[in-house]
């Protein structure tokens, strides 16, 4: 982290903005850009993952790839709490910090669905997004189904179950366990809970086949000769990272349930049913978050919904083309879908 330059981006500003909870935002901004030329057609929106930028599914983007600019035009836009959208590291108060309030991936949808009115945009190709990126394109074609044509899920399900309920409670415990966090209101980097959490996180992030396999040692970041050195090397891995945004993203991740929106009374096969889109889910065979039974249930439940499950030893790191297999299996897959 830190070797290459954070990604630029444009901010869409929107006043007094009512989150699901009732709060009232007196400004939010929302962290976006554009590739691409903006025409008339339809175009493709792009969703952010956990403390990421849209540049972190740059790999889908290019000739003959999933996104080709020379056929669309994409808005990227980025989660609340990223510390690029309004976020508790860069809320002014009275919601800065522990102060910010609780957000969720429907008050992302409204968000961003106000941008796109700014811009004039009536429909939209395909909403596309990996893991809480996933979250956000489902939950896109519940909340409005007029509007959207595609959604692309890749490595990412309807709602957060008890299982990855457990395990968000887990990291965001270890988060909160370090004595300088202060219940959020920390002076200094609470660095040793941010340390706790990703050596927890670890044998989440990939899975047990890429860890026995040795696949770790391709690449810098993981390579290692004990476990000692891999760990020294994984527990930095968010020390640039605000620990409240991370515990708002963990926050938002786990309260995500389409079966919650308005007129859905918590049944998840009327949300599901609701939707227009063709759908199409990409998970991973070895994803320890979303798993493919999981997935496969959800996507039962919709009218127009393919599954093609990723073959990958990456785990849930395979959504992000960590590897040359798994970025040509995704991209292959999202190309055919988009065209099709």
């Amino acid at each position: 982290m830190g070797i290459f330059p954070a990604p630029k981006f444009n901010t869409f500003t929107l006043e007094c903005f009512q989150l699901e909870s009732g709060v009232v935002l007196p400004q939010v901004n929302l962290a976006y850009r554009i590739s691409g030329t903006p025409s008339s057609q339809a175009p493709i929106v792009t969703c952010t993952a956990f403390a990421q930028s849209y540049y972190d599914l740059a790999y889908l983007q290019g000739p003959d790839l999933a996104l080709d600019l020379e056929k669309d035009w994409i808005i990227h836009t980025e989660l609340l709490g990223n510390g690029r959208s309004s976020s508790p590291s860069n809320t002014p108060p009275p919601f800065n910090g522990a102060n910010f309030p609780a957000v969720t991936i429907r008050d992302n949808v409204n968000l961003q669905l106000a941008f796109l009115k700014h811009l004039g945009v009536k429909e939209i190709r395909a909403v596309v997004g990996a893991s809480m990126g996933g979250q956000q394109a489902i939950q896109w074609a519940v909340s409005y189904p007029e509007m959207v044509q595609k959604s692309v899920i890749i490595a990412g399900s309807c709602r957060a179950t008890w299982h990855v309920r457990l395990f968000l409670n887990s990291l965001i415990s270890c988060i909160r366990s370090d004595p300088a966090f202060q219940e959020g209101n920390y002076t200094e980097p609470p660095l040793l809970g941010l340390s706790r959490m990703s050596e927890a996180w670890a044998p989440w992030a990939f899975s047990p086949e890429f860890y026995s396999s040795q696949m770790y040692q391709r690449y810098p970041d993981t390579q290692a000769s004990s476990l000692d050195e891999f760990l020294a090397k994984w527990r930095t891995r968010y020390y640039e990272k605000d620990a409240n945004d991370v515990l708002c993203h963990f926050q938002t991740w786990a309260a995500h349930d389409v079966s919650f929106t308005p007129g859905m009374n918590g049944s998840l096969e009327k949300a599901l049913r609701r939707v227009k889109a063709e759908v199409l889910f990409l998970p991973i065979r070895t994803d320890a978050y979303f798993a493919v039974t999981d997935v496969a249930a959800e996507a039962a439940l919709i009218p127009h919904a393919q599954l093609m499950v990723l073959n990958s030893v990456y785990g849930h790191a395979a959504a992000f083309g960590r590897d040359k297999g798994d970025r040509e299996q995704i991209n292959h897959a999202i190309a055919n879908f988009l065209n099709g």
